[in-house]
């Protein structure tokens, strides 16, 4: 009996030998100090102490490490995360909460309240990225009918379908002839005085109808080049003018017989002319008569192509509209 309380004693005191022997600095980040919990220290990564000599990262009292780091305590398994839900996802290129990860946004209703974009009603484009609009919900992102800018992925401070023919525009749905987004009509890009250069510049283009044979109109009866819209529509041909020797703001200022008195500038590609005996008139070059506005009403001044009156050189053989 004796021997065996000896025993019983030896074993018991190597035991205790075992546990002053164990690694007092569990894995983490290098085993830096992170504070002390019973006999142990805790690493950075886990420095709260809970129990009987365990780290973890928080609880729901210790918050602090995650807060430090920009993230989040799940309270559960005493981790750091980036989310429990969408409303802790802020970036616009993570606006959705998956397994406990902020990734790209896939529903329209992720992209509310994050950085840079208005509170609501905001948009997720086909590459997860919360936008102001897509062109495609422009109608619910975009308040009083404005229309989306399929460039930058922003309202614009035009209404849908207000454009008419030939007005400069950054995306389709400005385009209309009757207040609303027309399929007839499209944001083209337009090229002045030849095809390498794109006018006003990279960004804008302007309304067109979509060509058909017989559709064409003066002064929009040149068919163009197929081109692509703005709002990216496939390629297609539409009315258009003679872009080598006019742009489409000298067309509107003589179809709006805008004058130039005083020598006043004429838009690019204009002409300060006398038109249909009417002096200091904004009007273009032409090579034909299709290019000029419609006789209509009869004698309608700018509905020649001339080189009469005190056109001069102007290319084309000097003629002009209303020549």
């Amino acid at each position: 009996m004796k021997r065996f309380a000896f025993l019983f004693w030896l074993f018991t005191l190597a035991a205790g030998c075992i546990v002053e022997d164990k690694p007092v600095t569990p894995p983490g980040d290098g085993g830096v100090d992170g504070g002390t919990c019973g006999t142990i220290t805790c690493p950075t990564d886990r420095p709260v102490c809970i129990d009987e000599l365990e780290c973890v990262a928080c609880t729901a009292d210790e918050l602090g490490y995650c807060t430090d780091q920009g993230l989040i305590c799940n309270t559960e398994s005493m981790t750091c995360i980036e989310c429990s839900g969408d409303a802790d996802c802020s970036d616009p290129t993570a606006a959705r909460c998956n397994d406990e990860m902020c990734t790209a946004c896939d529903d329209r209703a992720q992209c509310d309240d994050v950085d840079g974009l208005p509170g609501v009603d905001n948009a997720c484009n086909d590459e997860g990225v919360c936008v102001d609009c897509t062109p495609e919900s422009e109608t619910e992102t975009c308040t009083d009918f404005k229309a989306c800018n399929p460039q930058t992925e922003k309202c614009t401070d035009t209404q849908v379908g207000s454009l008419d023919v030939c007005e400069e525009c950054v995306a389709d749905s400005e385009c209309g002839n009757d207040g609303s987004a027309s399929d007839a009509f499209r944001c083209v890009p337009m090229y002045y005085p030849n095809q390498d250069t794109r006018f006003p510049n990279s960004d804008a283009g302007f309304c067109l109808k979509t060509f058909s044979p017989g559709g064409c109109e003066q002064p929009y009866a040149i068919e163009t080049s197929e081109r692509t819209s703005l709002s990216g529509n496939p390629l297609e041909s539409y009315c258009g003018i003679n872009e080598i020797l006019a742009t489409c703001p000298a067309v509107r200022a003589l179809d709006q017989n805008q004058g130039c008195p005083g020598g006043a500038e004429c838009p690019e590609s204009g002409l300060c002319r006398s038109v249909g005996g009417l002096p200091t008139r904004c009007t273009y070059r032409c090579a034909g008569i299709t290019e000029c506005l419609e006789n209509i009403p009869d004698g309608r001044p700018g509905s020649t192509c001339d080189s009469s009156g005190t056109g001069g050189a102007g290319g084309a053989g000097g003629k002009y509209c209303g020549g």
